[in-house]
Order: C-alpha cells, then sequence, then structure tokens
C-alpha cells in the first residue's frame, strides 16, 4: 500500500497527520511525502551559512527518515502558489499517474493558509475519481468537522520529535497546538481524556463511495453526537466554592 501526503510546506505532514502516517508506517506501508514549496518564505530563524529553503528541506528529510519515507520536491513559490495553479495541477498529474497512490491526504478547502487552499484544490482535480483522497485538519481544528478519528497515541511521541526537527521554525508553538488539536479530538471522538486523535474528512465521490478499508487499525468514525468537555468554571465560581 503507498500513501501520500500533499503539502504545501516542509512541516504540514508533521502538523497535521505524522501520527496517521506512523499508524501506516507499522502496517508496511510506503510513505511518500510530496511538498509543493520549500519553505522559503518562512520564519527567520535562518542559518547564516545556507539559504532558508536548503534548511527547511534537510529538516523535511530527517523527519521524513523517521518513517522511512521519500520526500517528492515540486520546487513552487513558497506563499506564491495561486499563479501556479496550472503548473502545479500539471505537475500533481505527472506525479499521480506515476506513483499510483492508494490513498492521498492533503489539506482541507478551507484551510486559514492560501497555499493550503490551492493545493487541496489542484490535489482534488488531478486526483480526478483514480484516488480517494482524505482530507487533513485545519490549525487548531478550526472549520473542520472529521468524518474519521485516528488514534496516535502510540505515536504522539514520535510525531513531536519529528515536528523538532524543524528547528528553523521555532516548532514549540505547533508542538503545543499539535498536542492540544489531538487531545481536543480525542476526547470529541471518545468521550475520555487522554485520549490522543488525528481528525480526517473523506467526501464520498462518484467513484469511491466510500474508503475506510484504507484507513489504519484504530480508526474510528465521527460519532452522531460530538462529546464535549464542559468550560472550566470561572475564577469567581472556584472562588466561591473554595469558601465554602
Amino acid at each position: 500500500m503507498k500513501v501520500m501526503f500533499v503539502g504545501a510546506h516542509p512541516d504540514d505532514a508533521e502538523i497535521y497527520a505524522f501520527g496517521t502516517l506512523f499508524a501506516y508506517a507499522e502496517r508496511g506501508a510506503e510513505i511518500v511525502l510530496v511538498l509543493a514549496t520549500a519553505g522559503e518564505g518562512g520564519l527567520t530563524a535562518r542559518s547564516k551559512h545556507q539559504p532558508l529553503a536548503k534548511a527547511r528541506m534537510e529538516e523535511a528529510e530527517q523527519a521524513a527518515a523517521m518513517l522511512l519515507a521519500r520526500v517528492i520536491a515540486l520546487g513552487m513559490p513558497d506563499g506564491a502558489l495561486s499563479p501556479f495553479r496550472m503548473p502545479l495541477l500539471r505537475q500533481l498529474i505527472e506525479l499521480f499517474a506515476a506513483e499510483r497512490p492508494d490513498l492521498i491526504l492533503t489539506h482541507s478547502p478551507n484551510d486559514y493558509h492560501p497555499d493550503h487552499r490551492v493545493l487541496s484544490g489542484a490535489v482534488a482535480l488531478a486526483a480526478a475519481e483514480h484516488v480517494p483522497v482524505f482530507l487533513v485538519d485545519n490549525m487548531k481544528g478550526r472549520n473542520f468537522r472529521p468524518t474519521h478519528y485516528v488514534n496516535i497515541k502510540d505515536y504522539q511521541a514520535q510525531k513531536m520529535l519529528a515536528l523538532r526537527q524543524h528547528q528553523s521554525q521555532k516548532p514549540r508553538r505547533y508542538v503545543l497546538a499539535a498536542t492540544a488539536l489531538a487531545e481536543e479530538r480525542g476526547f470529541e471522538a471518545t468521550g475520555k481524556l487522554g485520549a490522543l486523535m488525528e481528525g480526517l474528512r473523506f467526501d464520498p465521490t462518484p467513484a469511491f463511495k466510500t474508503a475506510e478499508q484504507l484507513l489504519p487499525r484504530g480508526t474510528i468514525a465521527a460519532p452522531p453526537v460530538l462529546f464535549r468537555r464542559p468550560d472550566p468554571a470561572p475564577d469567581s465560581v472556584l472562588l466561591s466554592a473554595r469558601a465554602t
């Protein structure tokens, strides 16, 4: 089985889907990470001795090695995918035809980042009923409703280590955000504290009415009603309770 993640930037897979990819790798799946850009528009914590794009690609290779994954760079400009929609689409059509993945993971079309949105649309067109596509979560889970939840508890430590390979991007903020999102998705899927999940969304197409059989073990379908953690009590209520 070949699983392909198509992301806009070098750390996107680590933030949104590395737990799921570790679950696939444990099953013996071949993992391919496709990077539309080299991330040259990222943070400026860059080496004086090499361009940021080179540093970020090296970081991506280091993280990919943890999955024994191949990295394919498309060489598109960071932060400016929109004007290159047609060349991007042509590259993806040729890539999917050559690689023939069994499953593609990519960004949601309503993601906060314009590069993510452009790439999502291009992947959908390039897959063209030949490959099932699963969408990964948005940052902080905003405007994203998973249809499936992948249990990543056994892979969380490895995912965080992979994310920390991206030192040029000061990854602590992403480590915290990804951890909080995994906890939130875990609770809403199971109602249990301590559960860690990555959310995926699959929208059926005429060619692929379902693709659940391609998901890793430990994946559950979204429950009809999601569990919600109660909001913490206001400080004034807590103080009153302590006083009594």
